[in-house]
């Protein structure tokens, strides 16, 4: 009887393993179908995310200048590069198309020399405004720093995205402060020397910076005649002193503070009158050397109010002589305040 049901047995666990194998296949590709449903959902979900970006910039802008730029702060997106914008359009906007994020960058419709970045992806527009990017180099590095905050944002959950045509609240990202190359100035000078009267000048100038901190200048000052009578002999003098000037900013910022390594030639005539005596005339150089101490502070684009306090020695005897007697004395040293305005040019 035993002999007679193993076969069976057998021949049934045999049916019962053919039945389950099956099954098994089953449920296995059935996973594999739902993992591979997924697969593709997510992928797509992924392509819908990183949409293609079609940028585009008002003349004198460059599209193409803003395309590397946003190829270079968004990995991995599409950029495409349109060409301007149409006058006739509506707010120079791009036309929206399916699928796609529109970029435009633009000079800011108000005055001054802000930029605008305006974004559309066909259910909201959003302008962004970068204050006084037109006159940075890095213009089209903050406008990519800007979409991909944009972008980051839009895409949170925990930052709503603001409502259509509604001008964006964010803060900007950094805009590099620019740094002014040459410099011209222009003020006014009060000179008092330890011996001697005291005059007032118009200094004119020009700077060259010199990498971050250093600068370089070189200027004049235009000072009206001086005259006076020394023991009855009428003396008049006028002077143009050049300057040349080194200096390091010790302090950048809102304000700026430097020092100066400063150097003068004034070239001096004098002339002597007097009942008795023959009018005589010189012309002397006289040098002087010391150092200032000034301070800066923005005003405008590109403009500074500027304030210096300076202290030089005279390098020469300066007096002047007519018979032996001294007319015009020998100043040792010079204090020199200074108020002025200098404005930055690239």
């Amino acid at each position: 009887m035993a002999s007679a049901r193993s076969p069976q047995l057998i021949g049934n666990m045999n049916a019962s393993g053919m039945g389950l194998q099956p099954r098994g296949c089953t449920i296995g590709n059935a996973m594999l179908v739902r993992l591979g449903c997924v697969g593709i959902l997510l992928a797509l979900a992924n392509v819908a995310h990183a949409a293609a970006l079609r940028a585009s910039a008002e003349p004198p802008l460059s599209g193409e200048r803003l395309g590397d730029a946003l190829r270079s702060y968004l990995d991995g997106r599409e950029v495409t590069v349109e060409p301007a914008p149409s006058a006739a359009l509506d707010g120079n906007l791009p036309p929206d198309q399916s699928g796609s994020v529109n970029i435009t960058l633009r000079r800011s419709r108000g005055l001054g020399e802000d930029a605008e970045v305006v974004l559309v992806d066909g259910e909201e527009t959003i302008v962004a405004r970068l204050p006084g990017a037109l006159r940075t180099e890095d213009l089209y590095r903050a406008a990519a720093l800007k979409v991909q905050a944009l972008l980051q944002r839009r895409t949170s959950v925990a930052m709503p995205p603001p409502a259509v045509g509604v001008v964006s609240e964010w803060p900007p990202p950094p805009v590099p402060v620019p740094r002014d190359r040459f410099v011209l100035d222009a003020g006014l000078a009060w000179m008092q020397p330890s011996d001697g009267l005291a005059r007032e000048a118009l200094r004119l100038g020009a700077g060259l910076r010199l990498g971050n901190r250093w600068r370089l200048g070189l200027g004049t000052y235009l000072e009206p005649p001086q005259s006076t009578t020394s023991q009855g002999i009428d003396v008049s003098s006028w002077e143009i002193p050049l300057w040349l000037s080194l200096g390091w900013a010790w302090h950048k910022g809102l304000w700026e503070s430097w020092l100066d390594a400063v150097a003068h030639a004034a070239i001096r005539r004098i002339t002597a009158k007097a009942t008795g005596i023959v009018s005589t005339s010189d012309t002397t150089l006289s040098p002087r050397a010391g150092g200032t101490l000034g301070f800066a502070i923005g005003v405008a684009p590109g403009l500074r109010a500027e304030a210096g306090v300076s202290l030089l020695a005279v390098l020469a005897d300066t007096r002047y002589r007519v018979d032996g007697q001294v007319v015009w004395p020998a100043a040792r040293a010079l204090v020199m305040v200074e108020l002025g305005l200098a404005y930055g040019v690239r």
